[in-house]
C-alpha cells in the first residue's frame, strides 16, 4: 500500500511538472496509456493522478472521448491570483507562527536553492523549488483546508507564468518568493503576511498585464 501511495505521489508530480512546463501542451490529448510509458510508472498512479488532475483543472475527462491537457486562457490569470491572495496571507502568517525548526531549516534551504537557480538561470528547477516551498509552508501553517484549496491555484499560476513570463522575469519572481521564505523562517508572523501579500500583488501586476496585452 505504501508504494501504491509513494508512486501515486510521484505520477501527480511528475505529470503535474510535465503540464506546468509545457511539455504536455495545453489542448493535447493523453492517454493513460502513453502515459505509463512515458512516466514508466504502473497504471493505477497514472490513473490516480490523472483524477487529482481532472480536480484541479489542469486535465479535462472527457467521456468517450478521453483525457485532454486544459488549455490556457490568459484572463483565467487574473482570477487565479484574486483567489489566491487572502489564502497566502493566511498560510504565511500561520507558517511563520507555527513552523517547526525543521520546516524553516527547510525554508532557508529552498531559500538558497532557489537564488541559485535564479542565477544560473534554470527556470525548471526555478519552479521545482516553488513547488517544493509551497509544500513546506503548507505542512508548517497545520491547515489542511487551505493548503488543498491553495495547491491546484498555485500550480495554474506557475504554468502561467511559465507561458507568459518564464526566464524573463525569474530574478524578480525570485526575490519575491526569497521574501516571504526569510520572513517566514525567522517567525515573523506580521512580515510573513506583508511579504506574501507584495508576492500576490507581484503576480497580479503581471496577471493585469498580460490580459490588457501590456506585458
Amino acid at each position: 500500500m505504501t508504494d501504491d501511495i509513494s508512486q501515486s505521489g510521484q505520477a501527480y508530480r511528475q505529470l503535474e511538472e510535465e503540464i506546468v512546463t509545457l511539455r504536455l501542451k495545453p489542448g493535447e490529448a493523453v492517454t493513460e496509456a502513453a502515459l505509463t510509458q512515458r512516466l514508466g510508472l504502473g497504471r493505477t498512479p497514472i490513473r490516480e493522478a490523472i483524477q487529482r488532475l481532472s480536480w484541479e483543472g489542469l486535465l479535462t475527462i472527457r467521456p468517450r472521448l478521453g483525457v485532454m491537457v486544459a488549455e490556457i486562457n490568459p484572463s483565467d490569470f487574473v482570477k487565479v491570483i484574486e483567489t489566491r491572495h487572502a489564502l497566502e496571507r493566511l498560510v504565511a502568517g500561520s507558517a511563520a507562527r507555527l513552523a517547526s525548526r525543521a520546516e524553516r531549516n527547510a525554508l532557508e534551504a529552498c531559500a538558497g536553492n532557489m537564488r541559485e537557480a535564479a542565477s544560473v538561470p534554470d527556470v525548471e528547477e526555478f519552479l521545482r523549488l516553488d513547488k517544493a516551498f509551497d509544500e513546506i509552508v503548507a505542512l508548517a501553517a497545520c491547515n489542511p483546508f487551505a493548503a488543498k484549496a491553495l495547491s491546484p491555484l498555485q500550480a495554474h499560476s506557475r504554468r502561467f507564468w511559465y507561458r507568459y513570463y518564464g526566464e524573463a522575469d525569474l530574478n524578480p519572481a525570485a526575490w519575491n518568493h526569497l521574501e516571504v521564505m526569510q520572513a517566514i523562517a525567522s517567525g515573523d508572523e506580521q512580515a510573513a503576511m506583508e511579504k506574501a501579500e507584495n508576492l500576490l500583488f507581484y503576480l497580479r501586476r503581471q496577471a493585469t498585464a498580460l490580459t490588457s496585452g501590456t506585458q
